[in-house]
C-alpha cells in the first residue's frame, strides 16, 4: 500500500509539472493591430512588467522580428555585413535559456530554470519580463567568409546588426501591447556560464520584453 502510494504521488507531480524543451515557433503572423508608423511613434522603453509568459505568436513575432528568415534565400529581417549573420539571439525566460534557430525558427533549450536574473546587474524588472533577449557577437562565423574584415570591423558590423534587431523588436513589441527596455546592465560572467558560451563570444547587449501594467 505504502509504494503505491508513493507511485501515486509521483504520477500526479509528473502529470502537474513541465519540463522546458526545445520549442518549434508558429508562423509569425501579421495581422498587426499597428501600422508601422504607428509604432515608431509609440515606441518607448517599459520597465514596469508583469510576470506572465508570452503567448507562442507573441514569442514568434519577436524572435522572427530580431533574427528571423523573410527570403526564400536563406536571408534574413535585419541587414548584416558581407552575408555574414555573426550575432546569435538568446532567449532567457522563467522556464531556461534557448538559443534561436533562425532556419528552423525554433528556440534550442541551453539550460532549465529561471536564469533571467543572470541578464543583469540588479535591474529588478528584469525578473518579471516574459523574456530577456540577450544578443550574442560569434566571431567564429567569419571563418568560413569569402572576405574577412579586422576584428574592430568585425565587432563594429556586429554592433549595427544588434542596432536593427532591437528597434525590430521594439516595433513589434509595441504592436503587440507589449513593453520593452534594452539594456546593457548584464551580468556577463553568470550569464556566460549559464549559457554555456565559449570564451571567444561576447555579449553585446539585453533586451527585456514583457506584459507591462497599465
Amino acid at each position: 500500500m505504502k509504494r503505491f502510494l508513493v507511485a501515486l504521488t509521483a504520477m500526479a507531480f509528473m502529470s502537474t509539472t513541465t519540463f522546458a524543451a526545445d520549442m518549434t515557433l508558429p508562423p509569425p503572423h501579421s495581422n498587426d493591430k499597428l501600422s508601422v508608423m504607428q509604432a515608431l511613434s509609440q515606441r518607448k522603453s517599459s520597465r514596469n512588467f508583469v510576470d506572465e509568459a508570452l503567448s507562442p505568436v507573441q514569442l514568434s513575432k519577436i524572435l522572427w522580428a530580431a533574427n528571423g528568415l523573410n527570403r526564400e534565400n536563406g536571408k534574413r529581417t535585419i541587414p548584416v555585413a558581407l552575408g555574414v549573420y555573426s550575432v546569435e539571439v538568446y532567449a532567457v525566460t522563467s522556464e531556461g535559456i534557448f538559443l534561436y534557430d533562425a532556419e528552423n525558427h525554433k528556440l534550442k533549450l541551453i539550460a532549465e530554470g529561471d536564469f533571467r536574473s543572470t541578464t543583469t546587474t540588479g535591474q529588478s524588472f528584469v525578473n518579471k519580463a516574459a523574456v530577456n533577449l540577450v544578443y550574442v557577437e560569434t566571431p567564429d562565423v567569419w571563418q568560413n567568409a569569402k572576405r574577412v574584415p579586422p576584428r574592430d570591423a568585425q565587432i563594429a558590423f556586429a554592433n549595427i546588426t544588434v542596432g536593427a534587431m532591437i528597434q525590430s523588436v521594439a516595433l513589434v513589441a509595441e504592436t503587440e501591447g507589449l513593453g520593452n527596455c534594452v539594456r546593457g546592465s548584464i551580468n556577463i560572467t553568470a550569464f556566460k556560464k549559464a549559457a554555456k558560451l565559449s570564451d571567444g563570444k561576447n555579449i553585446l547587449l539585453a533586451q527585456s520584453v514583457g506584459k507591462i501594467s497599465d
